[in-house]
């Protein structure tokens, strides 16, 4: 029945699309026999690499430096000696080129999703779309091109790749749907920089779609509704205007402060390339809480050095009047970079990753550490370690800075000893906060990581998704454990992760005493927005009854009674 015919995925670009249906159909890329594999292989990646380049020009030249940014990416990896290597292994033990493809970029997929971050389960995409941009250039076959409608369309595809995102017409493609993916992919952040209303792994979207004309999607609730009636589309009617009435009051929180009752809230942006960082300036962020410098060590056959480091960093710096918290590198143990020389591990998210490394990659921390300590002397900038067990950790890699500001010293260079905080995303940082803080300038709670290992859930496995709400009673707990023992001590508290984008989660962490809030540009205002909007005399109750809740579940539904809609 008409209106009846309804899926839903992940909300993971917010706005409304409803128009006619258009799906996306991909032709085979079957490689025919080929004389010299090894060597169609090699051209193959000549010609993924040119393509990628001419692509990132043609961005760059319409101003979309986010999709700009991760194609270069992805040439970037065709051109990475990583990738043929790995495939003319597999040539040379006798697999046909297809399944030499497929096993290396596999592999290589699968060291990177097993890093435990977001940022670098990221990169694992970019290697499955140049391995098919390469299979697809074997076999002879075109691109889907989604650049030539004739009308507003709204696509629904079993998955979109990146460069495919980054060439959509906002004007043309109303919105999108597709089967698989996930809500931290590149195409995500590019289908929310162009302002795309988009919905991912919607299981059975495809075979839902068949047959029908006309569809409505919601790219905040996820909901996907095939042929609506009249009622059904005066209800998203009525959803587009909400929104738009929304992104109107949102925009007027731009470079505005806001408080928790009496208690300014700083709203910090995450940034993790220089598209970011314009962004975050666009939007008028407090500064930036997270600068995941994960972007300047990856896609590249040497090590960044200590000048082009400190040239981003100082530039961040300059950009704000609020801090600028530089993360140093968070990269796990499975040889994420040909440079970085570490023994493969059976679990790379309880290994050698984030602090841990640097003992084992001492120059590269040293020269990440020197060009921070430079970059604080031109503007307000904090050094921030994660992936932090003990408090010895802690008071080793001080020392260990001490040091190295010492040589910068010796060296003449000018320099700032920049305040140095960490990251608490392991339970029993959080369960020794007290002792910690005596060794602390600032705490930034990494939601994310937190969760996972606090519900022991690997938050990149789609299939535990029930097990990774931020919002859960025991990652609440922690997180007031924390704050308390950081407002007892004097020492400045934060919160980045997703649950500070979380409309509950930032009025939860804003009830605790939280003083800043780290959240990906786009929602910098949409949460001063929401903070603004909280009553403080209900915040401590439905923070009580939220951490005394059983589940994720009952804990939103506590803190739902109290945050207005």
């Amino acid at each position: 029945m008409p209106g009846d015919r309804s899926l839903s995925g992940l909300g993971v670009s917010p706005g409304i699309a409803f128009g006619p249906l258009v799906p996306v159909i991909l032709a085979s890329s079957s490689i025919p026999p080929l004389d010299d594999p090894a060597q169609a292989v090699r051209d193959a990646l000549t010609t993924a690499e040119q393509e990628l380049n001419d692509l990132v020009a043609s961005l760059r030249e319409q101003g979309r430096d986010e999709g700009a940014e991760v194609l270069a990416a992805q040439s970037l990896m065709a051109a990475d000696p990583m990738l043929l290597d790995g495939i003319l292994e597999q040539l040379g033990a006798g697999a046909e080129l297809d399944d030499a493809i497929t096993a290396t970029s596999s592999t290589l997929q699968a060291m990177l999703e097993g890093l435990g971050d977001p940022y670098l389960a990221q990169r694992a995409d970019d290697v499955r779309e140049v391995a098919e941009r390469v299979r697809r250039i074997l076999a002879g076959v075109d691109t889907v091109d989604l650049t030539a409608f004739d009308r507003p369309v709204v696509l629904v595809a079993n998955f979109l790749t990146a460069a495919e995102t980054a060439q959509l017409d906002p004007e043309m493609v109303l919105g999108f749907a597709t089967e698989t993916g996930g809500p931290t992919s590149h195409v995500v952040i590019i289908a929310r920089a162009l302002g795309v209303p988009a919905v991912v792994g919607a299981s059975g979207l495809m075979a839902a779609s068949e047959n029908s004309s006309e569809v409505a999607l919601d790219g905040a609730t996820g909901q996907i509704v095939f042929d609506p009636d009249r009622a059904v589309a005066e209800d998203f009617a009525d959803r587009a205007k909400a929104r738009a009435a929304h992104v109107a009051r949102v925009a007027a929180y731009a470079g505005v402060a806001v408080a928790y009752g009496e208690k300014p809230v700083a709203v910090a942006a995450n940034v993790a390339s220089p598209a970011d960082l314009q962004r975050a300036v666009d939007e008028g962020a407090d500064g930036i809480g997270l600068l995941r410098t994960e972007f300047l060590f990856l896609d590249r056959a040497d090590p960044p050095s200590e000048d082009e480091q400190y040239e981003f960093y100082a530039t961040a710096a300059r950009s704000f009047d609020h801090p600028v918290v530089i993360r140093s590198f968070d990269i796990g143990g499975d040889k994420p970079a040909p440079y970085m020389q570490v023994d493969e591990e059976e679990n790379p998210f309880l290994g050698v990753r984030g602090a841990r490394l640097y003992s084992h990659q001492p120059e590269a921390f040293e020269t990440q550490v020197r060009a921070v300590l430079r970059a604080a002397a031109v503007g307000s900038v904090q050094l921030m370690l994660p992936m932090i067990s003990t408090v010895d950790e802690v008071v080793t890699l001080r020392s260990w800075i001490d040091r190295i500001a010492s040589k910068v010293e010796a060296d003449g260079a000018a320099f700032d000893m920049p305040d140095v905080g960490v990251m608490v995303e392991v339970p029993a940082a959080a369960l020794v906060a007290d002792a910690l803080m005596k060794h602390v300038d600032f705490v930034s709670i990494g939601s994310n990581d937190l969760t996972q290992y606090t519900l022991a859930a690997d938050r990149t496995n789609g299939a535990l998704g029930h097990l990774q709400d931020p919002l859960h009673p025991a990652v609440l707990a922690l997180c007031v454990f924390t704050a308390n023992a950081a407002r007892t001590a004097g020492v400045p508290a934060s919160v980045c992760g997703l649950v500070a984008a979380d409309s509950l989660g930032a009025a939860a962490c804003s009830s605790m005493g939280i003083g800043k809030l780290s959240v990906s540009a786009s929602m910098v205002n949409s949460v001063k927005a929401t903070i603004s909007s909280l009553d403080p005399s209900g915040g401590h109750a439905a923070l009580e009854l939220a951490i005394a809740s059983s589940s994720a579940t009952e804990a939103r539904a506590a803190l739902a009674e109290w945050v207005p809609e």
